[in-house]
């Protein structure tokens, strides 16, 4: 298919490591790594893309496809050391402990805490030394175990939850919080009917926590690339401010569903020292859709209108909720709209903030 054909003729394959078995090639064995990195690394236009097509990437090898024990973890701790020592900015991990086929080794929700498991200390002090972590929260949540594995309990590890093309949460994806409390995932991405290579190098359909963590792991990448000054607390702060259920968070959706468009926007107005509360709409000019962000100074309902520049309402929502802090809004179904200027009004109250739009 040529999938990852530019991937390797413009050397963005920096390297390969196999922990597992030192020396011995990443490519064989098993096929679930190529499949994550296809979410990410895929530059077929009109095909596939993946989420960071033009970024460059080392291939780490760290779990042993035919055997579940503790020393993978070990693995993989080597291999974010590797990772720190290479320059790696983002480490997209597709994978968790729970239980080992040896049960002395295994965990009980209590070491969930992020501190217990060794990988999830790894991760962690990855995320120290300035390397964005991501992980896969799990795909648990409809068996017994059910909430998120080592290291996607980690305090500063991006835990990511897996839900429908419609939003909705799939079924499988493990939940929090963790023991000690915390919410987990941190947020969610598209985990259920993703397009991936598979193993017989076509595209298909796969579900699992492990293909909406390289998701977001490539979104992240060209968000940091954009935003080189930020660190990695600061950019994990952002997109969680850009997710859907932002300013609260609970513990199937996290945050929700982020957008990477709004939290660019975000953080594109934070360096302008814009005065809060304020108003972003996106895109803009627009052509059928027009998705907005308001940062409420407190929880209140709120009237939302789109008027022609004569005044004439076009669109109106009434009695609106708003949380205090961001909060995200889709208006669709503009494409009947004429081209022209059109104003944007939130009505709180006594106070009207309001954004001229275009319509092309």
């Amino acid at each position: 298919l040529g999938i990852f054909d530019s991937l390797r003729n413009e050397g963005r394959i920096l390297g390969t490591v196999n922990f597992v078995d030192p020396g011995k090639s990443v490519y064989t064995s098993d096929t679930h790594g190529m499949a994550v990195l296809s979410t990410m690394a895929a530059n077929k236009p009109g095909m596939m893309v993946g989420t960071a097509p033009k970024a460059s990437y080392w291939l780490l090898k760290t779990e042993d496809a035919d055997s579940e024990y503790k020393i993978e973890e070990d693995n993989w701790v080597a291999a974010a050391e590797f990772a720190d020592s290479a320059g790696v900015d983002v480490i997209n991990s597709s994978l968790g402990y729970t239980s080992f086929w040896d049960s002395s080794q295994s965990y009980s929700y209590k070491d969930m805490n992020g501190k217990t498991a060794r990988i999830t200390q790894g991760a962690d002090i990855a995320f120290t030394k300035g390397i964005f972590v991501v992980n896969s929260a799990g795909n648990s949540g409809d068996g017994p175990w059910k909430y998120i594995g080592a290291p996607a309990d980690g305090i500063n590890v991006f835990s990511i939850g897996a839900v429908k093309d419609n939003g909705k949460l799939a079924t499988f994806s493990s939940v929090g919080p963790t023991y000690d409390g915390r919410i987990k995932p941190n947020i969610v991405a598209q985990g259920q009917g993703v397009a991936v290579i598979n193993g017989a190098n076509k595209i298909s359909s796969s579900n699992g926590t492990s293909f909406s963590s390289p998701i977001i792991a490539g979104a992240v990448a060209c968000l940091w690339q954009a935003n080189p000054t930020l660190t990695n607390a600061e950019l994990k702060n952002f997109i969680e401010k850009s997710a859907s259920l932002y300013p609260h968070q609970d513990t199937l959706y996290g945050y929700g569903v982020p957008n990477f468009a709004a939290a660019h926007i975000l953080i594109s107005k934070t360096k302008e020292e814009i005065e809060e509360p304020f108003l972003l709409t996106y895109p803009n000019p627009f052509e059928s859709e027009l998705f907005v962000i308001f940062q409420s100074p407190r929880d209140q309902f709120v009237d939302i209108e789109i008027t022609d520049i004569k005044g004439k309402r076009f669109i109106s929502k009434e009695t609106t909720f708003m949380n205090k802090g961001y909060n995200n809004i889709s208006i669709l179904k503009l494409k009947s709209a004429r081209k022209g200027v059109y104003i944007l009004r939130i009505l709180a109250g006594k106070s009207v903030y309001s954004k001229q739009v275009i319509k092309i």
